[in-house]
């Protein structure tokens, strides 16, 4: 068929997949504009139009074979090929915008002229700014609800702080403090088993496989329950021992924390299960559980004269109030962790009628190595991430360990400036609550979660900022406020100990995203950073000062280097 000048008309498949309204072009004999070639015998151009269909175009529409060279965009209403590089296509009047680009679902967008004359920038276009600032805003939309709850946690633990501190003797404070720390180590392996629990829920959410997650949830928590009686068993036999180790005045509360430590590792099991079904609003709810049910047990038990023991015990009832709690809204939502639908995942666009779709399907996100991991290597992941943790439950309370031990007399004072540092550390520990799901949803989808650990470090630095500058302005001032004049003997310890509990928050964040990824290298690093810190603490010989310094220059170090390995693992994550 030829058109009313006498040339070859397009009536190929191409032709036959127009939308109405460019068939009716072609009936009236008015030809679209074409870009060619350089390879045309008689014109020096080759028509590009002519070139049988099939292929996908990078907008997601079926495109002539060979017919877009780099610099180019096919233009799926017309047939039509256009220059990106600011030049407009053969037949356009440059400088008139053509009105065949507006709307269609395969219409290419226009690139800015700025752009194409400095191909550098497109990195910085206003879409993909905006895309970005879209990722982060979710991001905090995600983690702010749980760094409020977190934070009103951490107030109300101040709080019964503060009553307690004026209600002990600074070597019974001291012993709370050590008994605190006991608690964290000991607790340590939930948060492994957390780690495990959303790896593991996270990869079978992906692969279709979300009816074996109850079976192996009941599992989980029978084993648990054995575990947590037979410690429970250990602590009684071996707290005499432990309590003479750490020089503590007596034995009591020793059992009692080692058994809330473990019951916190099924309480993370259950919290594990909340993060994979996005459920941060209940997750928050069952932080503010925690701390009300053992911050009105502590002034209380306290109060009745039963100082470090009524301390544990109370730390014993949070957990099991908030296990309690996480028991009841996962039987409130028994569907939250069927969602096999991953969160950055949208809904491909609305294919026109009659357009070609066998190229242009898109295909399902592909499973990263982590969706495919065998249970061995979960198994060695999980193992991983327990001797990880651990690591880092030393690093956050072996100063205060050594130093009780070390200098009993000066333990309440530097004690104080403990609790007024960690808080920190705390705070980082719940938003790695967040985290750690986001970074392996992603890494599943190959995509880094850099936005969201960005957000999480953007959140714990407003703190941070605030605990040094009253570190540095007025640290006696703040100490005697909250604990009273007998706790100021160690205020020049506040300063180095918040600049090295504020690089350890970072580091835990950083440490729960490596793990999220499955790489086990940042732990050699703890393993190197934990032996530097205990003999830089065991040489300061207990002298508040000197241990907060030997602190700070250890965690600095390894802040800097945990941060390095997550901007390698993102590039890595880039690449593939």
């Amino acid at each position: 068929m030829r058109d009313s000048g006498g040339q070859p008309m397009n009536t190929g498949p191409a032709a036959g997949s127009l939308p109405p309204q460019s068939r009716g072009r072609h009936r009236s004999g008015r030809r679209a504009p074409m870009s060619f070639r350089a390879s045309d015998p008689a014109a020096g151009r080759t028509p590009t139009s002519s070139s049988p269909t099939g292929t996908a175009s990078p907008t997601g529409t079926a495109s002539p074979t060979g017919a877009a060279p780099r610099g180019t965009a096919y233009n799926g209403g017309t047939g039509a090929v256009r220059t990106t590089a600011g030049t407009p296509a053969s037949g356009q009047v440059p400088g008139v915008a053509d009105p065949r680009d507006a709307g269609g679902a395969g219409a290419a967008r226009r690139t800015h002229p700025s752009l194409a004359a400095f191909p550098g920038l497109a990195g910085l276009a206003p879409e993909r700014l905006r895309g970005q600032s879209d990722r982060i805003r979710a991001a905090m939309r995600g983690a702010i609800p749980l760094a409020l709850a977190g934070l009103v946690a951490n107030a109300a633990n101040l709080g019964v702080t503060l009553v307690i501190a004026r209600a002990m003797s600074t070597r019974s404070y001291g012993a709370v403090a050590q008994l605190f720390a006991i608690f964290f180590v000991v607790s340590m392996p939930g948060s492994a088993l957390l780690v495990g629990v959303v790896r593991r829920i996270t990869n079978w959410q992906h692969t279709g496989q979300a009816d074996l997650i109850d079976a192996w949830i009941s599992r989980v928590r029978r084993v648990g329950v054995v575990v947590v009686l037979s410690v429970a068993v250990v602590a009684v036999l071996a707290r005499g021992f432990i309590a003479d180790e750490l020089s503590l005045p007596g034995a009591g509360g020793v059992a009692e924390i080692i058994i809330a430590g473990a019951a916190w590792c099924l309480l993370c099991v259950d919290r594990g299960l909340m993060q994979c079904g996005r459920l941060y609003p209940a997750l928050s709810a069952n932080l503010l559980v925690d701390a009300a049910v053992k911050s009105g047990s502590t002034i209380a038990l306290v109060l009745a004269g039963l100082d470090e023991a009524g301390a544990a015990i109370a730390v014993l009832f949070g957990v099991l109030a908030a296990l309690a709690h996480t028991r009841w809204c996962l039987r409130r939502h028994p569907s939250a962790l069927g969602n096999l639908e991953p969160v950055s995942w949208q809904p491909p666009p609305a294919t026109p009628a009659g357009t070609d779709t066998a190229a242009t399907t898109l295909p399902l996100p592909v499973a990263g190595p982590a969706a495919t991991a065998e249970p061995r290597r979960l198994a060695v992941e999980v193992g991983s991430a327990l001797v990880t943790l651990a690591f880092l439950a030393i690093l956050q309370n072996i100063d205060v360990l050594l130093q009780g031990r070390l200098s009993p007399d000066e333990s309440g004072p530097y004690a104080a400036v403990s609790v007024a540092a960690k808080v920190l550390v705390l705070g980082a520990i719940v938003l790695a609550g967040f985290l750690l799901p986001e970074a392996a949803d992603r890494n599943h989808l190959g995509q880094h979660a850099l936005h969201q650990l960005g957000a999480t470090l953007a959140i714990l630095a407003v703190p941070a900022v605030g605990l040094l500058t009253v570190a540095v302005i007025a640290p006696d001032t703040l100490l005697s406020l909250a604990f009273g004049p007998r706790f100021t003997n160690a205020s020049g310890a506040l300063l180095p100990l918040a600049g090295a509990m504020t690089c350890l928050g970072a580091t835990v964040l950083f440490s729960h995203y490596l793990l999220a990824l499955g790489e086990r290298a940042v732990l050699a690093v703890l393993a190197v950073a934990t032996g530097a810190a205990v003999s830089l603490m065991v040489w300061a010989q207990g002298s508040p000062v000197s241990t907060a310094r030997a602190n700070l220059g250890c965690q600095a170090v390894l802040a800097v280097v945990t941060g390095l390995m997550v901007l390698a693992a993102a590039r890595r994550t880039a690449r593939a």
